[in-house]
């Protein structure tokens, strides 16, 4: 029965986050689809079984939410195999932890168990191995006013009331089996207070129901939930009526060429199309844009190394003459090749280039968070370790993490307000715009405006696109920085300080989006951006507090013995 509620729990939750049926999500659905995996821990008394559920609730869950990483093309085994395989073992781990935890104060079990769930949402999201997909409070952001309190805490709040609501849920569920089943224990060793038990009292001391505790506790903890979420509708509400310091506006040209970028002779069709959707976005204005922005991979050569191929192709329509037509600065993903002038090494940067009308490169952010196995390898450098990759996997080369936070200086912008300090903005690349830790620090470094250049074509699926966009969504409001994104496929999109979405492209189609972009500088950070993560590693201190302390203290009266 407990692997039935697991696999209950993972297809509920699955339906949950963005999916094809439910493009963003259902919210609501988010406050009940952990209960029956909770359910299951809570009956289960082994933590061998418990570690059985959460095996089975993380491989089932990621399989039918990330389904899509099987379309990664000859690398599809290592991409959806590798995430099912690590998080049957992430879940398996997780699950004694929390049944360990439900051994917690009735009354504080479901903040213990919430907090411990946000913990782990935080560890898996950072470090190598860090995929921020699938988050239980990723549902809860397309309700605007519960969003805007990010720009404090992070998406971890709204993992820790979601998961809160769910364990709520599973008390009342589970408090249900034992309501014919007086407890030994009257209401002062329930923990109700006397005022609310004058009615109890009259009732013989040893016959209290555990399910007049449970619901009891149940609603006082919903109460306090309902607290915690009336707060942040309340800061939301306010922020939704707040203008942000808008510094200028800069007209842009984004351009969703809609082509596999990775197909047999799709480098040059895809260069021509973007070229031809690029000419018609200028041709949209009145004047030129001021600055051009096609997503990653466009550019499948380095510019400076490849310049006689890029002289002559596209075949009767060679980019580096486009380029000196339009006239407009480009911003594109292309790989960036530098040389170790010491040691003699070649470095490899998966980058995003900023070039001029002559095709010279103005500046490059080399990507830093690479994607593990696919992009990046541990242990490259050993024969043993590339002959396996190459021989067996297929995979040939890697690239080298970017060396800092670079920033662009954006061009023509003289109406900006600030003449003495340059406008800037930062290019995280592919899935660096789901990680908050990259684009808050890019925020810390100065950047006034977030551009993501993206290639998700391969994915085939619309749901694998709204799921990194909502992911993306919350740093526009952790930083209050305009997030624009530039993809291959989609979703192309501007989103503003609030997370509001101002212009966007349908997804899987070919066509370019000309529009006007705010660009906020305010006089002060978040505070987010100038803390960081505090409250999942407050969480997961209290969580170690949890499982220690009764360690220690079961020692203590062993030894007392």
């Amino acid at each position: 029965m407990g692997v039935l509620h697991a696999i209950a729990a993972a297809v509920l939750f699955a339906v949950a986050l963005p999916n094809e049926v439910f493009p963003y999500g259902v919210p609501w659905l988010s406050l009940l689809a952990l209960a029956p995996f909770f359910v299951a821990l809570l009956r289960t008394t082994r933590l061998r079984d418990a570690a059985l559920l959460g095996a089975v609730f993380g491989g089932l869950s990621t399989i039918l939410s990330n389904y899509w990483l099987a379309n990664f093309g000859e690398f599809a085994v290592w991409t959806i195999g590798g995430p099912t395989l690590g998080y049957i073992i992430y879940n398996a781990i997780l699950a004694p932890i929390l049944r360990r935890l439900a051994e917690s104060p009735r009354h504080l079990r479901p903040f213990v168990l919430a907090a411990a769930w946000t913990a782990y949402e935080y560890f898996k999201s950072i470090g190598f191995l860090g995929y921020p997909w699938g988050l239980a409070g990723y549902p809860l952001s397309d309700i605007p006013v519960l969003l805007q309190h990010v720009e404090i805490t992070g998406v971890w709040a709204l993992s820790f009331v979601a998961v809160a609501a769910n364990t709520i849920l599973a008390e009342v569920l589970v408090s249900a089996d034992d309501r014919l089943h007086p407890t030994p224990l009257g209401p002062a060793e329930h923990g109700i207070p006397r005022r609310y038990t004058s009615q109890l009292l009259a009732a013989p001391r040893r016959q209290l129901p555990a399910a007049v505790t449970a619901r009891f506790h149940a609603a006082a903890s919903l109460g306090v939930v309902s607290f915690i979420v009336a707060i942040m509708a309340v800061f939301g509400a306010q922020r939704l009526r707040t203008d942000y310091p808008k510094v200028t506006e800069v007209d842009m040209v984004l351009v969703q060429q809609n082509i596999d970028s990775w197909a047999i002779g799709a480098e040059e069709l895809g260069l021509r199309r973007a070229q031809e959707l690029t000419r018609h976005g200028i041709d949209a204005g009145e004047s030129k844009p001021e600055l051009v922005v096609w997503s990653e991979t466009t550019l499948q050569r380095p510019v400076h190394e490849e310049r006689d191929f890029f002289l002559q192709r596209p075949d009767g329509d060679p980019f580096l003459p486009f380029l000196s037509e339009i006239g407009v600065p480009l911003l594109t993903g292309a790989p960036v090749v530098e040389l170790d002038t010491e040691t003699g090494a070649q470095r490899s940067y998966n980058a995003a280039v900023l070039l001029d009308n002559r095709g010279r490169m103005r500046e490059f952010y080399g990507k830093r968070h690479l994607v593990p196995f696919t992009e990046t390898i541990p242990l490259w450098e050993y024969s043993t370790v590339r002959w396996f990759f190459r021989e067996l996997v297929g995979l040939h080369g890697t690239w080298t993490p970017g060396p800092a936070y670079t920033l662009f200086d954006l061009p023509n912008t003289e109406n900006r307000q600030d003449a003495a300090k340059p406008l800037q903005f930062a290019t995280p690349i592919c899935f660096e715009d789901a990680f908050a830790y990259i684009n808050r620090e890019f925020t810390r470094a100065g950047a006034d405006l977030l551009i993501n250049l993206t290639n998700n074509s391969w994915s085939e699926t619309n749901s694998a696109q709204t799921q990194h966009f909502v992911a993306a969504r919350f740093r526009a409001v952790e930083n209050r920085r305009t997030l624009v994104r530039s993809t291959n496929s989609g979703l192309t999109g501007i989103l503003d300080a609030h997370g509001r979405v101002i212009a966007d492209l349908p997804m899987f189609t070919e066509s370019y989006l000309r529009s006007t972009i705010p660009v906020y500088r305010s006089q002060e950070l978040t505070f987010y951006t100038r803390f960081g993560d505090y409250l999942p590693v407050l969480f997961l201190g209290l969580v170690l507090v949890g499982i220690i302390a009764p360690l220690r203290a079961e020692r203590a009266h062993r030894t007392a013995q």
